[in-house]
C-alpha cells in the first residue's frame, strides 16, 4: 500500500497539500485503517507527508531554499561515497548502471523515470559496502521525487541526463579522479533548473 501511495504522490495524482484522509484510503484500497496508518507512518518518515493539526496526514510541501539544500547533501554524499565505491567497482557493476542508463532513456512513465535514475546512482555506490548510508541517501532521493517527475516526461531531458550519466560511468571505469566533480557538477546542475521551476510555479500561484 505504502508503494502505491509513494506512486501516487510522485506521480502528482496527490498534489501538495492535499489531505490524505485514512477512511477514505481505507475505502478506496478496501482495508481496514490499521495498515493505512502503518503506509501512512513510512510515507512520513521519508519526508513525502507530514501530519497536522485538525487536518491529518497531508502531502508534504518544500521551499525552494529547502530543495536546493537537499541537492547540496546528496552531492557531497554521492561524491564521497563514488571516490570509495570506485576502486572496488566490477565489470558487472558497470555494465548493470550502463543497463539501468539505458532503461531511463526509453521509459515514458516519470515515475519510473526516478526509481532508474536512483537505481544508476545506488549502483555507482553499492561497491563502497555502505548500506545504512544508502538508505539515507534513498531518502534524499525519495524527497526531492516529485520535483523530478517532470524532467523523466521529457525525451529531450532525459537524453541529457543519460548522457552525463555515461559520461560518468566512462569516467568511474577508468577511475578518473574527476569523476567525483563530474558528479557533484551534475547533481548541481539539476537541482538549479528544479528550483528555478519551482520558484516559478509558486509565484504563479501566489498571484492567482
Amino acid at each position: 500500500m505504502a508503494d502505491e501511495l509513494r506512486r501516487r504522490i510522485i506521480s502528482g495524482d496527490y498534489a501538495e497539500g492535499e489531505q490524505l484522509l485514512q477512511e477514505q484510503l481505507a475505502q478506496d484500497f478496501g482495508v481496514s485503517k490499521v495498515p493505512v496508518r502503518e503506509a501512512l507512518h513510512l510515507l512520513e518518515a521519508e519526508g513525502l507527508i507530514t501530519q497536522q493539526f485538525h487536518r491529518g496526514a497531508v502531502v508534504a510541501g518544500i521551499s525552494p531554499r529547502d530543495l536546493m539544500e537537499l541537492f547540496e547533501l546528496r552531492a557531497q554524499i554521492e561524491g564521497w561515497l563514488l571516490g570509495l565505491a570506485m576502486p572496488l567497482a566490477s565489470e558487472a557493476d558497470i555494465a548493470a548502471a550502463r543497463a539501468r542508463n539505458a532503461q531511463l532513456l526509453v521509459t515514458t512513465d516519470p515515475v519510473e523515470g526516478w526509481d532508474l535514475n536512483w537505481r544508476f546512482h545506488e549502483m555507482l555506490y553499492v561497491p563502497a559496502g555502505k548500506p545504512y548510508i544508502l538508505d539515507h541517501l534513498r531518502q534524499l532521493h525519495t524527497w526531492t521525487a516529485r520535483y523530478v517527475r517532470e524532467v523523466y516526461a521529457s525525451a529531450t531531458s532525459r537524453q541529457q541526463i543519460t548522457d552525463e550519466h555515461e559520461a560518468i560511468l566512462q569516467a568511474y571505469a577508468r577511475q578518473d579522479p574527476a569523476t567525483g566533480p563530474m558528479l557533484s557538477d551534475h547533481i548541481l546542475r539539476g537541482a538549479r533548473t528544479l528550483t528555478d521551476r519551482l520558484t516559478e510555479i509558486m509565484a504563479r500561484s501566489a498571484t492567482r
